[in-house]
C-alpha cells in the first residue's frame, strides 16, 4: 500500500521534470533554428554579393574573347603583320588564363565555405536529435513507471476480483443448493399434497356411498312403517275392502313382475338370436371371400398358364435376360433417336459465360478406357446367368420407345435420356444390388440404389434464402448428377458418383466433338486460334466451325467444374448421339481425360459379341459401376491445394514446377492403379476416413466444464488417461487440466493451421443453418462436437453463441457446454461437405447427447416413465432456460435430447432464440431493478413473455410425449399412479 501510496508524488515529480526538459529542449531548438536561419542567410547575402562581380568578370571576358577572336581574323587577312602581334596576343591570353584560375580558385573558396556550413548545420542538427533522444528516453521512464504503477493498480484489482469471484461462486453454490433444497422440497410437498388428495378423494367416495346406502335404508323404513300403519289401520277399522285392495295390488305386482321378467327374457332370446345371426353371418361371409380368393386364386394361376404359353407361343411376352434386356434398349429406344430438321434454325445459340472460372490446362484421350469398361461390364454378366429372366418384357420396352419423340429442344432430349438411358440403367442397378449376394461386383448393403437427380431441383444444405434484385435466367440444359441413396435419405447426406451434362445434338454434333477434343492441343487455345484464322484467312476455316468448337469447350468446361465444384473424378457429357466419358485424376487435376462413344457407330464397327457392351445403356452401367468403386474423394487440404491452383478461363494456372513435371510424366494417361496407389480412403462426403484416426468417445460435460471454469478433470471421463498426458502430471497436478481454456482454443486454433483433416469428421447431419461435426484436440485427446455454417449464417451462430453466454450457470446441467468459435476465413480455409458449399465459421459446444426417440427404442413407454419423469425432466430443462432470461422459439423432439450423464434432457439449438432485457421475467426484474416500480409497458412486455415461456413449457409436453409414443391420458394416469 505504501508503494501504490506514494506512487502519485513521484509520478507528479517526473511530470515535472518531463516537462523542464521539454521547455529546454524548445528553447535549445529555438536558438539553434535562429543561429542556423542567421549563418545560412549571412551566407547567402555574401554569395550574392560576389555574384555581380562574378557576372561582370564573366561578361569581359567574353567581351575579350570577342576581340581577340576578331583581331585573330584580322591577322589572319593580314599574315605579314603576324610577327608583330602575336606576342602581344599571348600576354594578353596568358592573363585571361591567370584571371581564370584566380576565378575558380574564389568559386573554390566560396564552395568550402559553404561545406562549412553545412557541416555546421549537420552538427547542430545531431545535438538535436541527441535532444530528441534524451527526451524520448525521459518519456519512455515516465511511461515505464506508469505501466509499473499500472500493473501494481491491475494486481490489486485482480485480487479484489478475484476475492469478489469467490465470494460470488461462494454465494452461487449457496444458492444451488439452496435451489436444490427448495426443488426437493416442493416435489416431497406436491408428492405429498397428491397422496393426501387421492385419500381425500376415496374417503369422499366412501362417505358418499354409505350416504347413499342410508338414505336408501331411511326410504325404505319409511315405506314399510306406512305400509304397517295402513295395514294396522285396516285391521283396527276391519274393512274387507282395504284387504282386497291389497290382495289385488299384490296380484298386479306380481303380474307386473312377471311380465318384466318375461319381457327381459324375451329380449335376451332376441340379443341371442341376433347374435347367432350376426356369427352365422360372419361365418357365410368369411366363406364367400375364401371362396372368392380361391377363385381369384384360380384365375390367377390360369392367367398365369395362359400367360406361359403365349410367352411360349410369342419370346416378346417373356421377362429378359440381361443380354436380351439391353439389346432390346438399344434396338427400341436409342436406335430411335432422331433431330428435328428445323432445331436450332432461326434461334440465337448461347453458350455458357465460362470466363473467369475453372477449365482443364489440356485434355488427353483416355486410352484404357474401353479394356477396364470391359472388365467391369463381364463382371456385372457374371452376376446374372444366362437363363434368368428378371428384367421388363421387350413388349414393355417396345412401349416405352413411343414416349420418344424427334429431339428439338433441351425438353424433348431430357425425355430421351429418361427413357432410353437413366431408366434402364437404374433397373439393371437395382437387380445388381439384389442379385450379387457375393459381393462380386461390389460389396455393400442391397436396400441402396442410383438415382439420377437434377441439382436444381433440390435445395442445397444450409442455403441462404435470398431474393435476387434482377431475374435469373435458367440454364438452356440442366446438369444432372448420378447419386447412390437409400429412398428416404436426403441430398445432403446420398454419395454423389459422377455428373452428366447434357447437350442438344444440334448444337454439338459429333464432328464439332471430334474436331475440338484433340490430345495434341492445349485446351482453350483451340477457339482462340480458330477465332483469329476465321477474320483473317475464311478460306481456311470457317467462323462457323470456330463458334461450334468454341460450344465444345464451352461445354468441357462446364462439366468439368460441375466435376471439381463436386469433388468428383467422372463426369459424363452427353448430346444422345454421342457420350465423352470424362475423368480427372486428383494427382494431376489440370489435365482432363477423355474418351468419345458413338453407340451408333462402334456397335456398327464391333464384332458381334461386343454390342451389348459398347450400347449406351451397357457403357452406362459399367461407368455407374466404375465411378461406385473406384471414387477417391480428395482430403481437405488436397482440395484447397487444387482450387487454388486450378487454371480458369483466360488465367493461366498456378501450379508449381514439380506439379508440372509430374504432370507430363503422366500425360499418357491414367495408368490403371494410379487412383488406387496413392489414394486416401475417405468419408463419402469428404472429410478423414474412420480408420485413419480413431473413435474417439465424447467428453463428459462435468470435463469440458472444469476446462471452462479451470477447476479438476473429470476422472469419470472416457478420455482422462489423454488429458493427462504431457504436462498436467509433470506439474505435480495429476487432477488438473493440462492446459486452461484459453491456451486449449489456441491448440486447437494451431491444429486447424496445420490441417482440417484429421481432428474432424463431418457426421453428415445438416441443419437449417449449421452442420454437424465430430472434433477431437489431438494433443490431449478432448473430443466434442461442433457446429458450422457458411458465409451467410455466421451471424446467427454468433447469436447463439451469444445465448449460451447466457447461459453459462447452467451449462453441463440442462444445456451443453460452450467452448468458443473459430473462423476458418483466418486461416484461407474452408470446409467442403457438398456442391458450392463451404463451412467457414465454427462454434464449438460438449456433445448434448442423443435422439429421445432413439434412447426409448425396444422400451415400453409406461415403464419409461416409471424410471424417469421424462416429461418434468423436460419441463424443468425449459424452465431453467427461461430463468436465465431466453426463449427458445423452437421447441421441437430434435431439441431435446437425452443424456445419459446428466439422467436429464438438455436443450439444444439456439439459433432462433430469443435474448430477454431486464423485463425478460419477474425473477430478473427482482434481482436487477430492485423493487423499483415498473412502467405498463414493462409490465407488459413482462406478461407477454411469461407468457410465451408458458407456451414453450406446455409445447414440451407434447414434444416429449411424442417422443415417446404415448397419449396426454396414458401420461396424466402415469403420474398419478407413480406417488
Amino acid at each position: 500500500m505504501a508503494l501504490v501510496m506514494g506512487q502519485p508524488n513521484e509520478s507528479n515529480t517526473l511530470c515535472q521534470r518531463i516537462q523542464n526538459l521539454e521547455r529546454e529542449v524548445q528553447e535549445k531548438d529555438k536558438a539553434l533554428k535562429q543561429e542556423e536561419e542567421g549563418g545560412v542567410q549571412q551566407q547567402i547575402d555574401n554569395m550574392l554579393e560576389r555574384v555581380p562581380e562574378t557576372e561582370s568578370y564573366i561578361q569581359g571576358r567574353q567581351r575579350h574573347t570577342q576581340e581577340q577572336d576578331g583581331k585573330m581574323q584580322h591577322v589572319l587577312v593580314r599574315p605579314r603583320k603576324v610577327n608583330k602581334i602575336e606576342p602581344r596576343h599571348l600576354k594578353r591570353r596568358q592573363r585571361d588564363l591567370r584571371r581564370g584560375l584566380q576565378a575558380k580558385k574564389r568559386q573554390r573558396a566560396l564552395q568550402q565555405e559553404r561545406d562549412l556550413a553545412l557541416q555546421e548545420a549537420e552538427k547542430k542538427e545531431a545535438e538535436l536529435q541527441l535532444a530528441e533522444k534524451r527526451e524520448r528516453q525521459a518519456k519512455e521512464r515516465a511511461r515505464a513507471l506508469k505501466q509499473e504503477r499500472d500493473r501494481a493498480l491491475q494486481q490489486a484489482k485482480e485480487r479484489t476480483r478475484a476475492l469478489q469471484q469467490e465470494r460470488d461462486k461462494a454465494i452461487q453454490r449457496a444458492e444451488e443448493r439452496d435451489k436444490q433444497s427448495q426443488e426437493r422440497a416442493r416435489a416431497f410437498n406436491q408428492q405429498r399434497d397428491r397422496a393426501l388428495q387421492r385419500a381425500e378423494e376415496r374417503a369422499m367416495t366412501l362417505q358418499q356411498e354409505r350416504d347413499r346406502a342410508l338414505q336408501q335404508a331411511e326410504e325404505r323404513a319409511v315405506a314399510l312403517q306406512q305400509e304397517r300403519s295402513r295395514a294396522i289401520q285396516m285391521v283396527l277399522e276391519g274393512d274387507r275392502q282395504a284387504w282386497e285392495t291389497i290382495r289385488v295390488l299384490k296380484e298386479e305386482r306380481n303380474r307386473v313382475r312377471k311380465q318384466a321378467e318375461k319381457t327381459d327374457q324375451e329380449a335376451d332370446e332376441r340379443d341371442q338370436r341376433a347374435q347367432e345371426r350376426a356369427r352365422a353371418l360372419q361365418k357365410e361371409r368369411e366363406t364367400e371371400l375364401r371362396v372368392a380368393w380361391e377363385k381369384g386364386k384360380a384365375l390367377q394361376q390360369e392367367r398365369d398358364r395362359a400367360l406361359q404359353r403365349l410367352q411360349e407361343i410369342d419370346p416378346l411376352l417373356q421377362p429378359s435376360t440381361l443380354g436380351d434386356f439391353i439389346k432390346e434398349c438399344h434396338a427400341s429406344l436409342f436406335s430411335k433417336l432422331t433431330i428435328e430438321p428445323n432445331a436450332g434454325r432461326g434461334s440465337d445459340v448461347t453458350t455458357t459465360n465460362i470466363r473467369g472460372k475453372w477449365q482443364p490446362e489440356k485434355v488427353m484421350q483416355w486410352t484404357d478406357f474401353l479394356s477396364e469398361q470391359k472388365l467391369i461390364f463381364d463382371k456385372v454378366c457374371e452376376v446374372f446367368p444366362s437363363e434368368l429372366r428378371v428384367f421388363p418384357r421387350p413388349t414393355t420396352v417396345r412401349e416405352n420407345g413411343t414416349q420418344i419423340v424427334p429431339i428439338a429442344d433441351e425438353k424433348t432430349l431430357e425425355r430421351f435420356i429418361d427413357v432410353s438411358i437413366a431408366e434402364p440403367v437404374k433397373n439393371i442397378i437395382k437387380q445388381l444390388q439384389s442379385m450379387d449376394k457375393l459381393g462380386r461386383v461390389r460389396r455393400g448393403p442391397r436396400d441402396i440404389g442410383i438415382d439420377f437427380v437434377i441439382h436444381a431441383d433440390h435445395a442445397k444444405p444450409l442455403e441462404i434464402d435470398t431474393t435476387p434484385s434482377l431475374p435469373i435466367e435458367p440454364e438452356p440444359v440442366r446438369t444432372r448428377y448420378c447419386i447412390y441413396r437409400a429412398g428416404t435419405t436426403s441430398m445432403a447426406s446420398a454419395t454423389w458418383l459422377y455428373v452428366w451434362e447434357p447437350a442438344v445434338p444440334c448444337d454439338l454434333t459429333i464432328q464439332h466433338l471430334r474436331a475440338a477434343l484433340r490430345p495434341t492441343a492445349t485446351f482453350g487455345e483451340v477457339a482462340a486460334g480458330t477465332e483469329g484464322l476465321a477474320v483473317e484467312d475464311v478460306d481456311e476455316i470457317s467462323q462457323s466451325v470456330a463458334t461450334a468448337e468454341k460450344r465444345v469447350q464451352d461445354a468441357i468446361s462446364k462439366t468439368y467444374r460441375n466435376m471439381m465444384e463436386s469433388c468428383l473424378e467422372f463426369g459424363i457429357l452427353t448430346t444422345g448421339q454421342a457420350n465423352v466419358f470424362l475423368h480427372v485424376n486428383w494427382d494431376d487435376p489440370q489435365t482432363l481425360y477423355y474418351h468419345i462413344a458413338e453407340p451408333a457407330l462402334d456397335i456398327a464397327q464391333a464384332p458381334e459379341g461386343d454390342g451389348t457392351f459398347l450400347s449406351a445403356v451397357g457403357q452406362y452401367v459399367a461407368f455407374t459401376i466404375m465411378a461406385l468403386t473406384k471414387r477417391r474423394k480428395p482430403l481437405q487440404e488436397r482440395r484447397m491445394e487444387v482450387f487454388k491452383t486450378l487454371s480458369k478461363w483466360g488465367k493461366p494456372s498456378k501450379l508449381s514446377f514439380a506439379e508440372h513435371v509430374n504432370a507430363e510424366l503422366r500425360s499418357s494417361g491414367p495408368r490403371k492403379g494410379d487412383c488406387d496407389a496413392r489414394s486416401t480412403k475417405t468419408h463419402p462426403t469428404g472429410g478423414m476416413d474412420e480408420d485413419s484416426a480413431p473413435d474417439k468417445p465424447y467428453c463428459t460435460q462435468k470435463c469440458l466444464l472444469g476446462l471452462v471454469q479451470g477447476e479438476y478433470l473429470d476422472p469419470k471421463c472416457p478420455n482422462v488417461t489423454l488429458h493427462c498426458q504431457g504436462g498436467a502430471v509433470e506439474a505435480g497436478h495429476p487432477k488438473r487440466h493440462p492446459v486452461d481454456h484459453a491456451e486449449w482454443l489456441r491448440l486447437l486454433r494451431e491444429q486447424f493451421k496445420k490441417s482440417i483433416d484429421v481432428g474432424i469428421t463431418y457426421q453428415v447431419v445438416v441443419g437449417a443453418r449449421g452442420a454437424l461435426f465430430k472434433v477431437t484436440l489431438l494433443a490431449y485427446g478432448y473430443t466434442f462436437i461442433s457446429k458450422g455454417t457458411v458465409s451467410g449464417h455466421i451471424q446467427h451462430l454468433e447469436h447463439e453463441a451469444r445465448v449460451y453466454e447466457r447461459l453459462k450457470p447452467i451449462q453441463g446441467r440442462y444445456v451443453p457446454v460452450f467452448l468458443g468459435t473459430i473462423d476458418l476465413r483466418t486461416m484461407d480455409k474452408d470446409f467442403w461437405i457438398y456442391f458450392e458449399t463451404y463451412v467457414v465459421h465454427m462454434m464449438f459446444v460438449s456433445w448434448g447427447g442423443i435422439l429421445f426417440h432413439i434412447h426409448k427404442d425396444g422400451m415400453d413407454p409406461l415403464e419409461t416413465l416409471h424410471d424417469v419423469p421424462w416429461v418434468d425432466e423436460g419441463v424443468r430443462a425449459l424452465k431453467a432456460v427461461h430463468n436465465e432470461g431466453v426463449l427458445h422459439c423452437d421447441v421441437r423432439w430434435g431439441n431435446a435430447l437425452f443424456n445419459s450423464e446428466t439422467k436429464g434432457i438438455m436443450v439444444i439449438d439456439f439459433e432462433r432464440a430469443e435474448l430477454l432485457d431486464a423485463t425478460g421475467s419477474s425473477e430478473r426484474d427482482t434481482r436487477k431493478e430492485d423493487g423499483l416500480r415498473k412502467t405498463d409497458k414493462q409490465l407488459q412486455i413482462q406478461a407477454r413473455n411469461e407468457e410465451r415461456a408458458e407456451e414453450e413449457e406446455n409445447e414440451i409436453y407434447g414434444v416429449v410425449e411424442d417422443a415417446l409414443g404415448i397419449d396426454s391420458s396414458d401420461s396424466s394416469e402415469m403420474e398419478d399412479s407413480d406417488f
